[in-house]
């Protein structure tokens, strides 16, 4: 039986156990070597299971297709401010990916 890839659990552990908890998890010292990415600040990326894995930022592009787009778009207009902060936050960081691959 093959075994999960370096960092799975431990990267398990820290999504679902509560804030408390999963600071019982911390990211790996080493290179995970399958970076997954998320932003850090405005200008800073770095990955879910090392601390070795940063990079500068990298605006990401909505899909459209998505069902949690679809989602998200529902509950926004439905009234959820939660979902519109998000949708707002979605569609500025697609205008930054369009605004970056044109030049």
């Amino acid at each position: 039986m093959a075994r999960w890839p370096r960092y799975r659990l431990r990267t398990w552990a820290r999504e679902h156990f509560p804030r408390p908890l999963a600071y019982l998890f911390p990211p790996g010292s080493k290179d995970c070597g399958r970076h997954e990415w998320f932003r850090n600040d405005e200008h800073t990326d770095i990955c879910w299971h090392c601390t070795v894995g940063e990079r500068e930022h990298v605006p990401a592009k909505i899909d459209p297709t998505s069902e949690l787009w679809h989602a998200l778009n529902q509950a926004a207009r439905a009234g959820s401010s939660d979902a519109q902060k998000i949708v707002d936050r979605v569609v500025a960081e697609d205008e930054e990916a369009r605004r970056t691959t044109r030049v």
